[in-house]
């Protein structure tokens, strides 16, 4: 610091005295207290004892001694003992420093009123020798400074929770207990004006901190005006009351008939146009007016308060205009959007159900430019920035906005600027047009792509005649524009879809407007072929159908390679039975059917005896050929309605169902034995296996998956095996087989 600085210069560069004690610096006063005049700063000198030697100005006003009655005195005669001891610790210190020691301290002046926050700098002095012979002392007032960072923060705390919304009572405790920290030996109260019924404009206490609940309590409902306490005459005035000696103050802790003579200071707090909002009533103990600073702190706290009053205000309209808005906005059926800044605010209902939106969370805080087509971004932009405050933009202007999907439809829109949460922001109503827009733009995607189109379209009149067939219509069906013209589509007829097939077909077009799906059709060599067909109807302004459009492509080929797949996702690729998959699926549904119809079902495993045999001596081809022959046999051998599986190698599964009892599968079970049996001619050979056969019966005693009845009769299939072979087993019921 630069006195401190000039001091040490003074002294010497190191600090030390250059008559060789503190007692000769004290006797060179002249010297020094020229120097002590020329600064604002507090500055004095202590001996090693911690007595004052000497003091400028300056630290005599501020001390409310003079020198002469400081001069030999210690810190333990003027402060508290705490006090003394944390200056005295401070001495100690800055002794076996080697810089400056620095502290800050709220500081009492033990001979008059005044209380600071010192910035206060210590430094020992040092004789020639180099021992120690005085301490000097500096301290700034930085009271303000202190005041000002400590009212700025609780400003910034306001601040914040008005902007989260706090609730007003909460904001205004909050700075009550502000005021408090900053002046902890003061009270405060904050009341607001409020119009009672009856009773016309009364105090309504809000907030307060440091005073006794039942002086706050009287305070509550006080008629605003004279003769009523400076907090009432403030409010009613609008100017600042200030009420000295008088008794009115009650504590915190102090029972009711306690009173203390103090002042009042009481500050009104307005909104912008000069109304008075409330007052900011401030207790001191002790009658005395309010100093410059006071009078500064007081009307910034006034003017804080106000500031919270007036936001929570205009918040609470805001609201309730917002609230009226979104009540009339949420029922129309007209999509709105409100936006600010090129982000949507808020949306309707409609405009969900228009932009293809599932919640608002699609579209709140999403940009604008992102829903509007680009081949019509810069009309609605440049609207949106030429328009002023009330201003509508040209009414029902048309434009191209984009779902969420991607997809893009017409619209007509009119915004007009708004205040919207405090804002200005644009409200913009949309109305879709794209079903009148979409007659038009099939008219013309008709006319530009009809010939290029590589699915066929067709164009009929509402009664179903044909207006007209492009060039990829003949090159799937065979039949020349001449041929079709003014015929109706049954000319494609191929007999495949029922009557009811079609009457459903009109019905969905005439309700919806439109159809999608497949159908089988013939070409004109009388070729059946699969078609993926998409039927819309095109309306005029009116909304009456004047034709429609359908687009088909031959999808015989998909069909095919489908049907290719499931074929060998559901069937042995050698035998052409049903692989276990299928017969998993089938057995599940007999078992539903057999429990419904109250009728029961068999299951039989089936195990050729010797197959290995055959693939060892005459190769896998003819065990192949074998399984084919066989396979077919045995599927002859039972009924249509039974399912005979191939389950993997030389291994078949029946399901025998439509069983009044167990013993109606016998002859069923032989004719299977017989077919496997049977000899089979292979080149030169004569190629013959048995068969072993396990079968379980469904329902029983207790509940049973397919799997554990597949698992019952391959158990049983293994007891007919070791019974010799090419005969059938039942499984024991009373057995655990799973």
């Amino acid at each position: 610091m630069d006195v401190f600085t000039q001091l040490l210069a003074q002294l010497g560069s190191d600090g030390r005295d250059e008559s060789g004690s503190a007692h000769a610096l004290i006797a060179s006063r002249q010297r020094f207290q020229s120097l002590f005049q020329k600064v604002s700063q507090l500055v004095w000198l202590k001996d090693l004892q911690g007595c004052y030697l000497a003091c400028n100005p300056a630290f005599e006003a501020f001390m409310g001694f003079s020198e002469a009655q400081l001069c030999g005195r210690s810190d333990d005669e003027l402060y508290a003992s705490d006090t003394a001891q944390g200056y005295r610790e401070m001495d100690l210190a800055c002794l076996h420093a080697t810089q400056p020691v620095v502290a800050e301290h709220w500081t009492n002046a033990p001979g008059g009123q005044q209380r600071a926050f010192l910035e206060i700098t210590k430094v020992a002095l040092f004789a020639a020798d180099g021992q120690p012979s005085g301490i000097l002392g500096i301290a700034r007032d930085i009271t303000s400074r202190w005041y000002l960072s400590q009212f700025e923060q609780l400003r910034s705390r306001i601040l914040e929770l008005l902007a989260r919304g706090s609730n007003l009572s909460h904001l205004l405790q909050v700075l009550a207990d502000g005021l408090r920290e900053l002046q902890p030996e003061q009270s405060c109260l904050l009341a607001l004006v409020a119009q009672r019924s009856g009773q016309g404009a009364v105090l309504n206490v809000v907030a307060s901190a440091g005073l006794n609940p039942e002086f706050v309590q009287a305070m509550e409902g006080r008629p605003v005006g004279e003769g009523h306490g400076p907090c009432a005459a403030a409010a009613a005035s609008g100017q600042r009351m200030v009420a000295e000696d008088a008794v009115i103050r009650r504590t915190l802790g102090q029972p009711l008939t306690a009173r203390r003579r103090g002042t009042c200071w009481a500050q009104p707090f307005m909104d912008v146009n000069g109304k008075v909002l409330g007052v900011l009533s401030v207790y001191v103990p002790n009658p005395m007016s309010p100093g410059l600073d006071d009078i500064n702190l007081l009307e910034q706290l006034a003017r804080l308060a106000g500031l919270a009053v007036e936001r929570h205000q205009v918040t609470q309209q805001l609201r309730a205009n917002e609230a009226s808005f979104r009540a009339l906005a949420e029922h129309t059926p007209e999509a709105v959007l409100v936006h600010r800044a090129g982000r949507i605010l808020y949306a309707n209902p409609a405009a969900l159900r228009l932009f293809g939106a599932s919640s608002s969370a699609e579209l709140l805080g999403k940009g604008t430019r992102a829903r509007i087509a680009a081949s019509h971004a810069s009309q609605p932009l440049a609207c949106m920035q030429a328009m002023e405050p009330g201003q509508a933009i040209e009414p029902l202007a048309e434009s191209r906005f984009m779902r969420l999907d991607g997809s893009e439809f017409d619209v007509e829109v009119q915004g007009t600027a708004m205040n919207y949460g405090g804002e200005t922001v644009i409200h913009v109503s949309i109305r879709d047009i794209s079903e009148r827009k979409h007659a038009q733009e099939q008219l013309r995607v008709a006319a530009s792509v009809f010939s290029h189109a590589l699915e066929g379209i067709m164009i009929t009149q509402p009664d179903g005649r044909i207006m007209d067939v492009n060039a990829a219509f003949t090159r799937i069906t065979g039949y020349s524009r001449d041929e079709v013209l003014g015929q109706t589509p049954s000319i494609l007829n191929s007999g495949r879809n029922t009557p009811m097939f079609y009457q459903q077909l009109w019905q969905t077009l005439v309700e919806n407007g439109g159809w999608s799906g497949e159908l089988w059709n013939r070409r004109k060599d009388g070729e059946v072929y699969a078609q993926m067909l998409h039927i819309s109807a095109v309306h005029d302004q009116d909304g009456q159908v004047i034709q429609y459009v359908a687009l088909f492509s031959d999808i015989t080929e998909r069909k095919a390679h489908e049907k290719r797949l499931d074929q060998l996702a559901h069937f042995d690729a050698l035998t052409g039975l049903p692989n276990r998959a299928l017969h998993a699926d089938r057995l599940q549904h007999a078992m539903v059917q057999a429990t419904r119809r109250k009728q029961k079902l068999g299951v039989a495993f089936v195990d050729l005896d010797g197959f290995k045999a055959i693939n060892d001596t005459y190769g896998h081809e003819a065990g192949d050929y074998l399984l084919v022959t066989l396979a077919r046999r045995m599927r002859l051998a039972l009924r249509e309605v039974d399912t005979l599986s191939r389950l993997g190698g030389d291994e078949f599964a029946a399901v025998i169902v439509d069983l009044e009892q167990e013993s109606d599968c016998d002859p069923l079970l032989l004719r299977l034995l017989a077919a496997a049996n049977q000899p089979v001619m292979f080149e030169n050979a004569i190629l013959q296996v048995s068969a072993s056969v396990g079968v379980t019966f469904f329902p029983q005693a207790r509940e049973i998956n397919p799997d554990q009845l597949l698992r019952q009769a391959d158990l049983a299939m293994y007891r007919a095996k070791q019974s010799g072979k090419n005969q059938y087993k039942f499984s024991g019921y009373g057995e655990t087989f799973y």
